[in-house]
């Protein structure tokens, strides 16, 4: 089988803003990518589809680069197509960055065309271990107008109509502050109860000192985990912080190579690695990230859209839980991705069977969002 052709399609379309610690998100975007081949099966992959405002525009510009480079290739060999594309184009390129992301979507494109092809849901090549997997709700953005009652009021709503046992909120926010986050932590947990599990999450806006006193104020909370409370190659103080809590320190989501979390894994600076397929390029990378955290005795808790992370999530015994987006970080999510992809009654989502990545994209919604 070879690749003939490959293309590029970007979407955005308007919705409120959120932010966390570091970031400001704006409009919602996707891009997607299509592999063609020359038994006329197709896969698709796309980057977006969360929270995240990315410069998606960007991403057709390295598609092109990246079209004659592919075709003629095997879109089985998904190992070579991301070796041949990702490390033996450092020098052009640089290690990681855009040129990943759509590395990213290719990949997943690729292994879309590998199910079709065996007939298996991505899920079962990656090992199949779980058929159901666990879920928490990422939310508890900061928003214009969102107070303590307003925040209060998304949990619940979380736990009670989402089923969710697990609920994500952000701190880090220059213009809240340690009391207004400390504040915050304290109404999610009333708002909740205790048998629901809490995260926090500050998308590596502190310091080590900001991050030892949120650490140490978070224990009274019964927090399960503190995620990204530093920039990610900060390995020492990963370290630093992991040894004085006892909390579990998640990261990940912004690794784009297995050099860095292996560093990472040999610092013990995580208990969790929220490692993404669409940001290392793709699953072939993800699997070896969750092959070392098995074997340093650390779960993988993927971050980002849950339909293409699910299938990684769910693949491997040690994946702890799939993050969740509920249509509160995005309106469109609701209508977007089919089967649409609901939590059951005790907060767990099972794995399609369908052959491939087990999702497809309304494109009668999402073309009437096109861009490029």
């Amino acid at each position: 089988m070879q690749i003939t052709h490959v293309t590029s399609e970007v979407f955005e379309w308007d919705r409120p803003a959120i932010w966390n610690g570091n970031h400001l998100y704006g409009p919602g975007r996707l891009h997607k990518v299509t592999v063609y081949t020359d038994q006329g099966l197709t896969g698709i992959g796309w980057n977006g589809g969360t929270a995240a405002e990315r410069p998606l525009g960007l991403m057709p510009g390295y598609v092109d680069y990246f079209r004659p480079l592919l075709v003629g290739q095997d879109p089985l060999d998904t190992v070579g197509i991301v070796d041949s594309l990702g490390e033996k184009q450092i020098k052009i390129l640089g290690p990681a960055g855009l040129n990943t992301q759509v590395l990213a979507a290719i990949n997943i494109a690729c292994w879309d065309i590998k199910g079709k092809y065996e007939g298996k849901p991505v899920h079962q090549l990656l090992g199949g271990a779980q058929d159901r997997i666990r879920t928490y709700i990422a939310g508890g953005y900061y928003a214009e107008g969102k107070g303590l009652s307003e925040l209060e009021d998304e949990l619940c709503y979380n736990v009670q109509e989402l089923h969710s046992t697990a609920v994500k909120i952000k701190i880090g926010a220059s213009d809240a502050g340690f009391d207004l986050d400390m504040k915050r932590v304290e109404a999610s947990r009333g708002a909740i109860g205790p048998k629901v599990d809490l995260m926090v999450d500050a998308n590596c806006a502190l310091d080590l000192q900001s991050a030892l006193r949120f650490a140490d104020a978070l224990e009274d909370y019964d927090v399960y985990w503190f995620e990204e409370p530093l920039p990610i190659h900060d390995y020492e103080g990963h370290q630093r912080l992991a040894e004085s809590t006892s909390i579990k320190i998640a990261t990940g989501e912004n690794g784009y190579t297995p050099a860095h979390f292996r560093t990472l894994l040999d610092y013990k600076g995580a208990s969790v690695l929220n490692v993404d397929v669409t940001i290392c390029p793709g699953y072939d990378v993800a699997l070896e990230v969750a092959e070392m955290a098995l074997d340093s005795g650390v779960t993988i808790a993927p971050h980002g859209c849950q339909e293409l992370q699910l299938p990684l999530a769910a693949g491997v015994s040690h994946g702890e839980f799939l993050e969740y987006y509920p249509t509160e970080v995005d309106p469109l999510r609701s209508e977007m991705f089919y089967p649409k992809l609901q939590p059951d009654e005790d907060g767990y989502v099972t794995v399609p069977d369908r052959p491939g990545i087990g999702f497809d994209l309304n494109m009668d919604l999402l073309n009437r969002y096109r861009v490029v």
